[in-house]
């Protein structure tokens, strides 16, 4: 059987810092939990706009990985924050592949910033700084989810899993084309939505491919391969 492709989208990282030699990355854990499920990993480096089409042309699933703020331009607002962690040309490039996806109706997994980027995508807003959802150390768990009853992730997690926290950005507004399917009940931020309709599309705020170790995590990226 022909394998199923996974283009996953990748940063940039100085390496070593200061050298001025940039590097293409993505976390190895993303690619791993594709290859564990069966599927195909394919690193896309940050392009241009007009290099939608034909990346989502060679995949048949798009997985959005995590990263930098996504910039306020995109949802009508200015920046609050004195962060500098943006990248526009990402928001471009990633901006067009959701769109390209949607359009040759492929499936969207979207990771952290990426959930973030396609609720934005979709018309959605952000919350530009949250406090409380950073864990200290990146392995390891900080808090349980309320999951929605018979929504995609309750067939692979139950209320009071757990999860990991690394963002301090969040979705505010959610898009009308996304429905939340899971929160943190500490204050209700949204940590997993999917698509009413149309293109199969899951969002999480929170990292899986750090937990791979769980079942439940890997199980998502069998979904993934097998089922989106």
């Amino acid at each position: 059987m022909k394998p199923v492709i996974v283009g996953i989208t990748g940063n940039e990282k100085e390496m070593p810092a200061l050298s001025g030699i940039t590097y293409d990355a993505v976390p190895r854990s993303l690619s791993d939990g594709v290859k564990a499920a069966g599927g195909l990993p394919i690193v896309l480096p940050i392009g241009t706009p007009d290099m939608a089409k034909a990346y989502i042309n060679m995949i048949d699933k798009l997985l959005l990985s995590g990263g930098q703020n996504v910039d306020p331009r995109f949802y009508g607002e200015e920046k609050t924050v004195s962060s500098e962690d943006y990248s526009l040309a990402r928001d471009e490039f990633e901006l067009a592949l959701i769109a390209e996806a949607i359009k040759q109706e492929k499936p969207i997994f979207a990771v952290c910033r990426g959930m973030q980027l396609v609720n934005v995508a979709l018309g959605g807003t952000l919350n530009q700084d949250i406090a409380d959802h950073w864990q200290d150390e990146v392995l390891g768990t900080s808090h349980e989810i309320e999951v929605a009853p018979n929504s995609k992730v309750s067939h692979l997690f139950k209320s009071g899993s757990q999860i990991n926290s690394i963002h301090r950005q969040s979705v505010k507004q959610l898009a009308p084309a996304l429905v939340a399917t899971a929160r943190d009940p500490r204050d209700g931020t949204i940590e997993a939505y999917e698509s009413r309709q149309g293109s199969p599309i899951i969002g999480l705020q929170w990292h899986p491919e750090f937990l791979l170790d769980d079942e439940s995590n890997q199980n998502l990226f069998r979904y993934l391969v097998e089922a989106m």
